[in-house]
């Protein structure tokens, strides 16, 4: 007969269980309950996604909800987990890591969008305007706008100007998603850590797809591709965040992503299906998910001292 006041074994697993999850619930209930009700008061005030003008214009509050993900596992991490100040980088995987990884993805990231357009173009899922007509247009000087400048001028700005700028950005989103949440997950099995994090990230998203971000004409059916696409994304940052264990890198990455989707591909494919081509359709998940599961074997063959090939 056991003892009173001892714990057996499976409740004291239970006890542990429940102390990590806590952690994780508070988290999640801070990042949805500040972000949605921050976007749904900006919703009824008028601001809409679904006109020319909010398609290339990204506003200032929009960009500063990207924020609250990292704003929340600051919070949680010191007052939930009662982690001292000094130990809060170390708790989030706030250090930079090798320089290697970051040069990699400023030249893999606009190849793989490259690969995106190019599959969505052969499908049928986009089609390229050579002239540039609205980039023209929302130039201040519309004869300097043609083919040659948007890759010889433009492309490479959005390669090296782009991340940086969108970095600071960017980091927000990444201390909670990579550098709380997914550590903390990881207790359930990978798979199962990966799934409810893109999930959770792409339902983040939620009330600005529901006014035309990203999807418009598309709010339910965007909702769900927006799961999609950051559960097929996420498998290559995921792989990249674990294996180097830098929320910077993994901020980079992210920046990098931003820097291309709103760089020269929505301007050179204007005409592409958002549920279908480009980056957040169906034809950037799959390209995403293959780039994610080679990115998976050539780490792990490395881990293990073997070639990648």
């Amino acid at each position: 007969m056991r003892r009173r006041g001892v714990d057996s074994p499976a409740m004291s697993t239970q006890k542990t269980n429940r102390s990590k999850a806590a952690p994780i619930l508070w988290f999640l209930l801070i990042v949805f309950a500040a972000t949605w009700s921050v976007e749904y008061s900006l919703i009824r005030s008028g601001i809409r996604f679904d006109t020319e003008y909010s398609l290339y214009t990204p506003t200032l509050w929009l960009l500063a909800t990207m924020w609250i993900p990292g704003l929340a596992a600051l919070l949680v991490t010191a007052f939930a987990e009662g982690a001292a100040p000094r130990r809060l980088a170390a708790a989030l995987s706030l250090r930079p890591g090798q320089a290697g990884p970051y040069f990699l993805c400023a030249l893999l990231v606009p190849m793989v969008f490259a690969v995106i357009y190019a599959v969505s173009w052969g499908a049928g899922f986009a089609t390229p305007d050579w002239t540039l007509h609205a980039l023209a247009q929302a130039s201040d000087d519309p004869q300097s706008v043609n083919a040659t400048s948007l890759f010889t001028v433009m492309l490479p700005a959005s390669m090296l100007l782009g991340p940086a700028i969108q970095f600071v950005f960017a980091l927000g989103e990444e201390l909670g998603w990579r550098g709380f949440l997914l550590p903390r997950l990881m207790m359930l099995g990978k798979l199962r850590a990966y799934l409810i994090l893109g999930r959770a990230w792409g339902l983040w998203h939620a009330p600005l797809i529901l006014v035309g971000f990203n999807y418009p004409g598309h709010p339910i059916a965007g909702i769900a591709m927006m799961c999609v696409v950051t559960t097929a994304f996420g498998l290559f940052i995921n792989e990249m965040f674990l294996h180097y264990r830098s929320v910077l890198l993994a901020a980079f990455i992210h920046a990098a992503v931003n820097a291309q989707a709103q760089g020269i591909w929505m301007w050179l494919f204007q005409d592409t299906d958002p549920l279908l081509g480009g980056g957040f359709g169906l034809t950037g998940a799959l390209v995403w998910l293959a780039v994610g599961a080679f990115c998976a074997r050539t780490l792990r063959r490395s881990r293990a001292g073997r070639p990648p090939f």
